[in-house]
């Protein structure tokens, strides 16, 4: 399985545990991440078996032709959440990510981080905000640990937490402060999926305001959107093209580049598009 540090994070594709043939499908959509979940798309009568699944999963021979391999648990504050961790504590290998869900304070993933260690286990940690208490203490739980290197928005949850509908401002909002804690943490930060498989308008307004407002990468609960997302995260020739005469600018001291002043915030953005690309 590929190093989490040099996966690409723009697309993440949920995939059922009581689905593992679902894996196949998300190769072939070409995301960047794949994820195993154990939380929402499985019901409480399934939850063994979809534990079981990911064991039998991690204890095989690694599948080189997989994507980036990540799990959502369950809330840890649930025996279902105590069951999952058990299993990845104490299975062969490890996926690159774990996908913590209803996080609402930094102690929650202070601790799982440490049983982790304790274990001698290594993943990277991604924080769901899913409510008002979580979004109040986003910051802090975007700097818990070292082992947290992006949060993503759960954005049905929060919605339902802050008595908001889906296109109310109030989920505009969280966004924009989850982005800016990951920013100030220099982590990335991953926007909710588009619920709305079949509306390309919704799903293209959604990147939009994810791009333009600092999102690194986009979650799926459908392959159809895998190639719009990763699309929508990978720079355009105009943008490389804008970064590299930047980076130039900024070596031979105080410039202008296409009427913006070249500072180190400008050049960093820079150094980062090229990453990207």
């Amino acid at each position: 399985m590929p190093n989490h540090s040099v996966v690409r994070q723009r697309s993440w594709l949920f995939t059922p545990g009581t689905q593992p043939d679902r894996l196949l499908s998300a190769a072939k959509s070409h995301t960047d991440i794949s994820i195993f979940d154990l939380e929402d798309s499985v019901s409480p009568a399934d939850k063994r078996t979809a534990r079981n699944n990911l064991r039998a999963l991690l204890n095989a021979p690694a599948d080189e032709s997989f994507p980036a391999f990540a799990v959502r648990i369950n809330s840890t504050a649930t025996r279902f959440g105590l069951d999952d961790l058990a299993t990845l504590l104490d299975s062969s290998l490890m996926p690159q990510f774990i996908l913590l869900p209803k996080i609402e304070s930094e102690e929650q993933v202070v601790q799982i981080a440490a049983l982790l260690a304790e274990a001698n286990r290594s993943a990277a940690l991604v924080p769901l905000i899913e409510s008002a208490r979580g979004l109040s203490a986003v910051s802090a739980i975007a700097q818990a640990a070292p082992s947290v290197t992006a949060l993503m928005f759960g954005a049905a949850d929060f919605a339902s937490d802050v008595r908001a509908q889906p296109e109310a401002l109030a989920l505009q909002v969280a966004r924009v402060r989850i982005a800016a804690a990951c920013a100030q943490a220099g982590i990335s930060a991953i926007d909710a999926p588009c619920f709305a498989i079949h509306d390309v308008d919704l799903l293209k307004a959604d990147l939009t305001f994810a791009v333009t407002n600092g999102f690194r990468g986009k979650a799926a609960i459908h392959p159809s959107h895998i190639a719009s997302i990763t699309r929508a995260f990978t720079p355009s020739g105009d943008r490389i093209a804008w970064a590299k005469r930047v980076l130039e600018a900024n070596d031979q001291g105080a410039a202008v580049v296409d009427g913006r002043m070249v500072d180190e915030a400008i050049a960093r953005e820079a150094r980062e598009i090229l990453a990207a690309a």
